[in-house]
């Protein structure tokens, strides 16, 4: 078999972190006299850049930019706490057993930041599951005005000779659609992460599933995988 190449955001897709990103959201939002919004209105604003989420929530950009390095530390701090015992979304451990099993490379292309992936990669025990882990450096403030996720992915199949037609992303986001699109790749959008199904969905990503066990069939009939 060729090789091939499944590429997971890791937030609110590999990680079941979606109530414990709004709730650290919230506190920025505090932070910047702004009320805490729903849920459902943290779907219905989440986005990337995050600047459009500020934007979208009502508040000025000029004020954002002036103050974002203490309300990253705002976030950074609260989500950790929160997110500190957060489990894998169902599915994922089994799901990548399987792909590791048929000798697929699986990576992870977040926005977060590599060390805190690294430490839940080790607490989860997941760490010999993936094959990379391309994410972030710094100290989180850079996806406050872009992102380099489709820059990162094309630098890494160039370098490791994945083609994209041997490569699939899945995400929870509309990031990974755009992704798929650019780089020519087959994208699944999975539903109950960061933004609503309706978003996801209108985001047009090539299948949407409800949950990682079904992306099995997907794989084994576009693949051509044994059972």
């Amino acid at each position: 078999m060729k090789h091939k190449l499944v590429v997971f955001d890791w937030n609110g897709t590999i990680l079941s972190d979606t109530l414990h990103s709004w709730k650290a959201g919230n506190t920025c939002l505090e932070f910047y006299n702004h009320p805490g919004i729903s849920l459902k209105q943290y779907r219905e604003t989440f986005t990337f850049p995050i600047m459009h989420f500020y934007k979208l929530n009502g508040l000025n950009v000029n004020h954002v930019l002036e103050h974002k390095d203490k309300a990253n530390e705002i976030y950074q701090s609260a989500y950790e706490e929160l997110a500190s015992n957060a489990r894998t979304r169902q599915g994922a451990r089994s799901l990548l057993k399987w792909l590791q099993g048929h000798n697929i490379t699986s990576i992870i292309l977040s926005n977060y930041r590599t060390v805190h992936i690294n430490k839940h990669l080790k607490r989860l025990k997941m760490e010999d599951l993936f094959h990379y882990v391309s994410a972030h450096n710094c100290n989180g403030t850079t996806i406050l005005e872009n992102t380099t996720k489709t820059g990162r992915l094309s630098e890494y199949m160039n370098k490791q000779h994945f083609k994209p037609q041997d490569t699939i992303i899945i995400g929870d986001s509309m990031e990974e659609p755009d992704i798929g699109r650019n780089l020519g790749l087959t994208s699944i959008g999975i539903t109950d992460g960061y933004i609503t199904e309706k978003r996801l969905k209108h985001s047009n990503p090539n299948h949407v599933i409800h949950n990682l066990n079904a992306i099995r069939p997907l794989l084994t009939q576009k693949w051509g995988l044994p059972h």
